[in-house]
Parts: C-alpha cells; structure tokens; sequence
C-alpha cells in the first residue's frame, strides 16, 4: 500500500507522515507545504536528462583544455588531456580529470536513464535498490564540478609560462552544463515516483 492509498502526505522538510486525503495541505508539525506528488517532476527529468546526453556529445568532443608543456601546445578534449597527463606522469591529476569529466557523467545519466525507464518496471531493480541508486547519484552530484574547479585552478596556479601552461578550451562550458542538468534532473525527480504502482 503507497502513501497515497493510506491517504498520508510524507513531509519533505522535516519526515513527518500527514494525514489528508487532499492532493496538497500543510504539516502540522513544522508547518512546510506538502503536496502528494511534485507536478511534472517525471517530464521535468526526462527533458534534463534527455539535454544533457545531448550536451556530453560536444562536451567529449569538443576541446577542453589548451596545454602547452615545454613550447609543445596541444588541445585536447577531455580523453585526449587524460592521456597527455598519463604520458607525462602526472597520474593524480590524470586520475581525478578521467574519474570526475568521463566516468562520473557517464555513470549519473546512465543510472538516470535506468530509473527512469524502468520506474514502474516489476523486472528491475527493486524500490528500495533504485533509491539507493538515486541517492547515490545525488551523492556524486556534489562532486561533479571537481574537475571544472582542477583545469581553473590549474590554469590559474600552474601557469609557468614555458614550462607549463593550461588554458581552458570551448568543451569545459558544454561539460559544466552536463553537470547542472543532471543536477538539476536528479533535484526535479520525485522519488515517491519509485513507489507508485505503475
């Protein structure tokens, strides 16, 4: 039985289970607004989530950072920078650079994609695991500007003039959008959503 059939509101704000059999009401315990379902919210994480797949295209093909080391400038897109680090042994940065621009993206949109597709799906995932998953790509959310925040920094404090210099390329503004539209997917997406019977 869902919340819904009970005729129980879940309070967003504070937890608390309230009893009304309206679609919207207040919580009488710490006076939030409650509604049963957020409006549109599966359409608002279609449209997010189906923009930035189409963003993470120029976003990896697109270059990304300008590297110049010893004289030798190379423009590389996000794969491309994660090789020349890994060539002249910077494994760290290499590291977080792949990690954070290829793996993380690529990870929250297909875990997006999954929930979404099977959300009423009795052959997936169970509703527990798929909240699990959710949350944890709310988790990885906050993480997903790192490698914006490692090209600036490095852009900004590395700059050696001959030695080494990193200047940020048109791919790092498609890659920034990727991140906040998958932010903004996940922050629309209701996740009572999971456990409504299809």
């Amino acid at each position: 039985m869902t919340d819904i059939e009970a005729g129980y509101i879940l309070c967003s704000e504070c937890g608390t289970l309230v009893r009304s059999d309206e679609p919207e009401s207040c919580c009488g315990h710490c006076g939030a607004y409650v509604k049963r379902r957020n409006t549109d919210s599966l359409n608002r994480a279609w449209a997010l989530s189906i923009t930035a797949l189409i963003l993470y295209l120029p976003a990896n093909l697109f270059p990304i950072m300008d590297v110049q080391i010893m004289g030798e400038s190379s423009t590389n897109t996000i794969l491309g920078g994660v090789i020349q680090f890994f060539q002249h042994q910077m494994y760290f940065i290499c590291a977080v650079v792949f990690v954070a621009s290829f793996v993380v993206p690529l990870f929250k949109l297909s875990a997006l994609f999954y929930i979404l597709l099977t959300l009423n799906n009795e052959k997936s995932l169970s509703n527990k695991r798929k909240t699990a998953l959710f949350k944890i790509i709310e988790i990885i959310g906050k993480w997903s500007m790192l490698d914006v925040f490692v090209v600036g920094i490095m852009a900004g404090l590395i700059d050696t003039g001959y030695m080494l210099k990193i200047t940020a390329g048109p791919g790092i503004v498609f890659f920034a959008s990727v991140v906040i539209l998958t932010m903004m997917a996940s922050n629309s997406f209701d996740t009572r959503l999971i456990w409504d019977k299809g």
